[in-house]
């Protein structure tokens, strides 16, 4: 219930915080605008959107902490196996990349060897695989089975069949 209220509290802020249609400007105005909202998004950090993929509807606009490169796991629960699964990703030159995977189990889709310059591990119980890997865009699709959650550095988190069953992307902006 807390994630729920937690949850329309960030998309009331969200949406408070959309901005109205600009009145016309001149060009000079505009590219003053321009210059003075960029400073101000690299000083106040970039913010993480989740978008229905093939509609583009908003779903969540989150604020993500400044100085720092954009980071998020996506946890979710492995559709064959029913064992935990930990992706971890860092926005890096326009692009996710997913850096790391915590995993439980074998076969089914799950690494076995890390690849070059990869590195396979075991971690507790589990396996970890580090690696630096591009995925763009980033989508996923929040199986209602598979329990699939956002989870933010900060330890704030979503769960993503909450806010749609389509396809999700996730993207940053500006950055």
């Amino acid at each position: 219930m807390a994630a729920s209220v937690a949850l329309l509290a960030v998309q009331g802020v969200a949406a408070a915080a959309r901005p109205a249609a600009a009145p016309a400007t001149s060009p000079a105005t505009t590219a003053t605008a321009t210059a003075a909202a960029a400073t101000t998004a690299t000083a106040s950090g970039c913010t993480l959107q989740l978008l229905e993929h093939r509609s583009g509807v908003e779903l969540l606009r989150v604020p993500l902490p400044a100085g720092q490169a954009p980071r998020l796991q996506l946890g979710f629960t492995h559709s064959v196996l029913g064992t935990p699964v930990l992706d971890a990703y860092t926005w890096r030159a326009g692009a996710w990349h997913l850096t790391e995977e915590q995993f439980e189990g074998e076969g089914y889709g799950l690494p076995y060897a890390a690849a070059a310059g990869e590195t396979l591990e075991r971690h507790g119980t589990g396996w970890r695989l580090l690696l630096d890997r591009t995925v763009a865009p980033l989508v996923v699709r929040p199986l209602p089975a598979q329990q699939m959650r956002l989870l933010l550095p900060d330890g704030r988190q979503w769960l993503l069949g909450t806010l749609s069953t389509q396809a999700i992307e996730l993207t940053t902006s500006p950055c």
